[in-house]
């Protein structure tokens, strides 16, 4: 049972997002949101693009698999260790990324999003971002809760059915809403998006970056996660912030969990 507290956050978060649509309704205009930032750098196939690109590969290759072969109904759950451990590794590949990164491009990482100025300003575009993909996702959720069975739940939510103590909580909070958007932010829009950019029109870059960041994450949930990934992209090209885009991809995570949580039954 959702506490009336959440109900009435999320339906202010919704209020929010309606009026932010209705700005970009009336103006027609993604600028009418988030004012295009001219500081702006592509990518040229290097080190990092190449990384970045085998790891999406990797997880393309997974998934795929998984939705040919379907896993054995006594197929090993993850366990915490797995989340842990998942954790370090995607945490430890992300900072050698972002090292080789700024090595070889040490005048360009303020124009590939890597800004510490207008601190204010990026945090209200993540927000922005955040309120802006809040109603498509929500709807896209509701659509296809039919699919959503023990099945095809995130082996995060069933690690957290299965065992909802203080130390999974906390893992899958670390887990999902800082290593995650931290990570996934800097391959899918610094060095996969700024890599399209370079060989493709812009929206096409946001459209194929979306479709396979939204792809990486299986059925169903790839069919709400794609308005959030094409947000990210929208806003990763007209900003050029890193820091708004994880904190819109960490907002979101955040309040994905804390419905989780709550729907989750009480301890006997």
């Amino acid at each position: 049972m959702i506490p009336t507290s959440l109900h009435l956050l999320l339906l202010l978060l919704t209020l929010l997002s309606i009026r932010y649509w209705l700005r970009l309704y009336q103006t027609r205009r993604m600028s009418s949101v988030f004012q295009l930032n001219p500081q702006r750098s592509q990518l040229e196939m290097s080190a990092p693009v190449v990384l970045a690109l085998l790891w999406i590969t990797l997880q393309l290759t997974t998934m795929i698999s998984k939705t040919v072969q379907p896993e054995p109904p006594l197929a090993k759950p993850i366990t915490l260790n797995d989340i842990i451990g998942s954790c370090v590794i995607t945490f430890s590949f992300g900072t050698v990324l972002i090292l080789i990164l700024t090595l070889l491009n040490p005048n360009k990482m303020q124009n590939l999003g890597f800004r510490l100025n207008q601190k204010t300003g990026q945090i209200r575009d993540g927000s922005v971002g955040f309120l802006l993909a809040l109603l498509p996702v929500m709807a896209l959720l509701l659509l296809t809760h039919s699919f959503r069975t023990e099945e095809t739940m995130h082996p995060f939510f069933q690690q957290l059915k299965e065992h909802p103590e203080f130390s999974t909580i906390s893992w899958i909070l670390i887990s999902a809403v800082l290593v995650a958007p931290l990570f996934e932010e800097l391959v899918y829009r610094v060095l996969f998006q700024s890599w399209l950019e370079k060989l493709l029109p812009p929206y096409i870059a946001i459209l194929t970056s979306s479709l396979v960041f939204s792809i990486v994450h299986g059925f169903p949930d790839c069919i709400p996660l794609f308005p959030l990934a094409f947000i990210l992209g929208t806003l990763f090209y007209y900003r050029r912030s890193y820091a708004a885009n994880v904190i819109t991809h960490a907002l979101f995570n955040g309040v994905n969990l804390a419905l989780a949580l709550a729907n989750q039954p009480p301890a006997s």
